[in-house]
């Protein structure tokens, strides 16, 4: 099964914003520090339906919901 983000305001709406959680590779001062990130290496966690999914374009919460692939 697959994830499916509607828009409740309109169906032509298919960009969302939600969470992932990325592991990145970093530049770090001598303590540690984010200065910069150099790449995303994995993802470690994909988005889910327990996530908020806002619509991208009206900022309507989204319906989730999983469907055949």
């Amino acid at each position: 099964m697959a994830l499916k983000a509607t828009c409740p305001t309109s169906p032509d709406h298919k960009r969302f914003i939600t969470q992932a959680t990325v592991i990145e590779e970093w530049v770090v001062d001598e303590r540690g520090n984010w200065m910069e990130t150099l790449q995303a290496i994995e993802t470690h966690k994909s988005p889910d339906e327990r996530n908020t999914w806002t619509c991208k374009e009206c900022g309507a919460w989204a319906t989730i919901e999983r469907v055949p692939r």
